[in-house]
């Protein structure tokens, strides 16, 4: 039978884990505003001082809903690289797996606001940025996977794999600053044509 103090220490973990999850689930649903001390406690179910009490400052909370979100990022990208048929699929239709699984474990058309430009200020942070990193090579992992799966293994193992990468989040942050009403399907299009410009330089593409 678990004692007072034991019993304290566990609900005193279930209540931070809750509001971790809870955070996390903010960040990635409606973007950084949403991660204040009072909408996670109300998130997690916890009585509102809570927050304030395990996260004394609103950076520290806001470092803890990153982390979270990461692992939720990357869980929910090899999940759906893993969930990918074998079969061989167009450029666009590649582009756009890619986008899904980079942005799991959700894609909107909100993606630039909400995920990307509060994901590439973090990875600007100092604070931030090891979160960031850490999470970097389960993500590429997934990227190669899901390109593996469509048929594309020849750009998964190219040198340029990194511009692929790079232009996935490039060309959302261009559709959006020039006004463009779909930022997700046009960069689909740049990326897309990527993937075919990589492919047909190596050795035997075309």
């Amino acid at each position: 039978m678990a004692t007072a103090p034991r019993r304290t220490q566990e609900r005193s973990a279930q209540r931070a884990q809750a509001m971790t999850e809870a955070a996390a689930r903010l960040l990635i649903e409606e973007g950084p505003d949403a991660v204040t001390h009072r909408r996670v406690a109300a998130a997690a179910g916890v009585p509102a001082g809570s927050a304030g009490y395990y996260f004394p400052t609103r950076q520290e909370l806001y470092a803890a809903a990153v982390a979270a979100a990461e692992r939720v990022r990357s869980a929910g990208a090899a999940e759906r690289a893993r969930s990918l048929p074998r079969r061989r699929r167009s450029a666009s239709a590649t582009a756009a797996l890619l986008l899904e699984v980079l942005y799991a474990p959700a894609l909107d058309g909100a993606v630039v606001t909400r995920r990307l430009q509060p994901m590439l200020a973090a990875t600007a942070d100092p604070e931030l940025h090891p979160i960031m990193a850490a999470a970097r090579p389960a993500l590429l992992d997934a990227l190669r996977e899901a390109l593996e799966r469509c048929g594309w293994a020849e750009v998964a193992a190219s040198p340029d794999f990194d511009l692929v990468v790079r232009m996935l989040d490039a060309a959302l942050l261009y559709g959006a600053a020039t006004g463009d009403e779909d930022p997700v399907a046009d960069a689909v299009a740049d990326v897309a044509r990527l993937l075919e410009l990589v492919r047909d330089a190596r050795p035997g593409g075309g």
